[in-house]
């Protein structure tokens, strides 16, 4: 097993060991998260999740299914359950959305014996405590694969995600089979813009692009060789920090086709324009739909995407001096 992996390994012993200072009651047993310690069924049957992407998702990818889920109102004031492309959500009740407190009254009429949070908002714990055990799953300060081992503990699918875990990682070793020494001689960096305002985001090593970065080990920017979790907004004035052979600019409007309005206005700003890599025509859509969310198959797809702009023989790479 190779270092990149061992992580994920390692969360399984460290979910699995019992929180010994509890002492859970028949049918329950004790569980370490983000939130603590708490009692959870050895078996939960009516599971409701405080987010879709982050919650509803890698429990489906497991092959459960939560009775209720927070989702997402989108601009035409549909409730929605985000990037849950292929599977079948018409049975999840939709219980608020993520963005705000948890409908209390909601999910309590659905009796849950497990209520699954993530660390937005903090305060779901304290206001559901009451109506069910309440674990939260963090899946921001950790790697996605320990994430995603720890939902996987929770529902007893370890053996699954173990599975989805080793998929990945033949797909891994394939695409870094494919790439050779492009990895090497091509310098990677991602970006996104802020969400209000002008500014844009180094795209951090968590969730599915941190799983990506740990398998593939692409070269990557010195703006964005640092490890570090904090999402700092950054003044478009420092883009040129970011400058690669290949850029690649994560929005989540591309259409079929991958065209993108968010693209559009990134690449059109002058200071964007000046860039090398813009004058290349090196800076790439990447699909957030297709690789944001706690999923195996969401590191996956954002693999295969980055791997084929990489694998473009057009290429310049010689942009960047590594």
């Amino acid at each position: 097993m190779t270092p990149r992996f061992a992580l994920a390994t390692f969360a399984v012993a460290l979910f699995a060991t019992p929180a010994f200072a509890l002492n859970c009651d028949v049918g329950l047993r004790a569980f370490t998260h983000a939130g603590g310690a708490t009692c959870i069924p050895i078996d939960p049957q009516r599971i409701v999740t405080l987010q879709d992407q982050n919650g509803l998702l890698p429990l489906m990818e497991l092959g459960v299914t939560p009775i209720g889920s927070s989702g997402h109102v989108n601009s035409a004031g549909e409730q929605i359950f985000r990037r849950m492309e292929g599977y079948d959500t018409s049975a999840v009740i939709w219980v608020g959305s993520y963005g705000g407190p948890p409908d209390v009254e909601t999910i309590a009429a659905l009796q849950p014996d497990l209520i699954i949070a993530s660390p937005w908002p903090p305060e779901a714990p304290d206001l559901l405590n009451g109506v069910a055990p309440v674990v939260v799953i963090d899946m921001f300060n950790q790697p996605l694969e320990d994430a995603l081992f720890q939902f996987a503990d929770v529902v007893n699918r370890t053996d699954r995600a173990a599975e989805l875990q080793a998929q990945m990682q033949v797909r891994a070793a394939q695409v870094r089979a494919e790439l050779g020494d492009l990895m090497d001689t091509t310098t990677l960096s991602v970006v996104t813009r802020e969400h209000e305002g002008d500014g844009f985001y180094g795209i951090e090593p968590t969730q599915a692009f941190g799983a990506i970065r740990r398998a593939l080990d692409p070269t990557m920017t010195p703006a964005e060789a640092d490890w570090s979790t904090d999402r700092a907004n950054k003044s478009l004035e420092l883009i040129g920090d970011h400058a690669a052979d290949v850029m690649m600019f994560l929005t989540f409007d591309a259409d079929a086709g991958g065209a993108s309005s968010e693209y559009d206005a990134f690449i059109s700003e002058p200071i964007v324009q000046a860039l090398p890599v813009a004058q290349a025509g090196q800076i790439y859509v990447l699909d957030g739909s297709q690789m944001v969310g706690s999923a195996w198959g969401k590191i996956v797809n954002g693999m295969e995407q980055i791997s084929a702009v990489l694998l473009d023989d057009s290429i310049n790479r010689d942009l960047v001096i590594e």
